[in-house]
């Protein structure tokens, strides 16, 4: 079968390689359930959620990126009649579902332990889900420059500590963290007040900004 789309290839992938598929789901889980069990405050045990969003998100949707476009299959799937940000939209939507499956169950088992109040609910949602998109959009921006692999993982883990710095995730960052949807998560996630109806807004404009430089990965400009 040959996939006319990125979300088509990356689900198709995902599902075809089983062991890969658990792995994932098994490294998150392996990792924040015992921050999220053990005796620790809420707000860090909220940030390792928000940081292994940023991670998954931007690491794994810039590198995964980047291999494709070494491996030529860009330069294929560009000879289809799609747009270059259908393509690139697809590829963040299936990456971003999988981050969604594979950082529920800890949220899950955090929001158990730590109920919000009900009217939070719906924000803690909308933050998560928001934050999930952000990371892969800036996945795609990061995957822009780099040249080969090498270069692909050091333009990732930059961008993955800007957005972890930025977002006051290690320190406080007053000037910068309500930038970016990942502190309205950590914000959602520990009841603090804030504007969480920015987070869309901002993944948004985040997402928007991925597909339009969607283009340059194809090594043309294309409508």
């Amino acid at each position: 079968m040959h996939p006319d789309s990125f979300f088509r290839k990356e689900i198709l992938e995902d599902l075809r390689n089983r062991r890969g598929l658990l792995l994932k789901f098994v490294l998150p889980a392996g990792l924040l359930l015992p921050l999220i069990l053990a005796d620790l405050p809420v707000s860090l045990q909220a940030a390792g959620i928000t940081v292994a969003i940023i991670f998954s998100g931007i690491f794994g949707s810039s590198i995964g990126l980047v291999r494709i476009r070494e491996s030529g299959m860009l330069d294929r799937m560009a000879m289809l009649p799609i747009s270059p940000r259908r393509l690139i939209a697809g590829y963040i939507l299936a990456n971003a579902l999988l981050d969604l499956a594979q950082i529920a169950i800890p949220l899950a088992v955090f929001l158990i332990l730590h109920p919000p109040a009900p009217e939070v609910v719906l924000c803690v949602a909308g933050a998560f889900a928001s934050a999930v998109v952000a990371a892969n959009a800036l996945g795609v921006l990061a995957a822009v420059a780099p040249g080969s692999s090498s270069e692909g993982h050091l333009y990732a883990i930059i961008t993955v500590m800007a957005a972890i710095v930025l977002s006051g995730l290690v320190a406080p960052a007053p000037h910068t963290q309500g930038l970016l949807p990942f502190w309205y998560l950590h914000a959602a996630l520990v009841t603090a007040p804030g504007a969480f109806a920015l987070s869309p807004v901002l993944a948004g404009l985040i997402l928007g900004s991925a597909l339009a430089v969607s283009p340059r990965l194809f090594g043309r400009t294309r409508g």
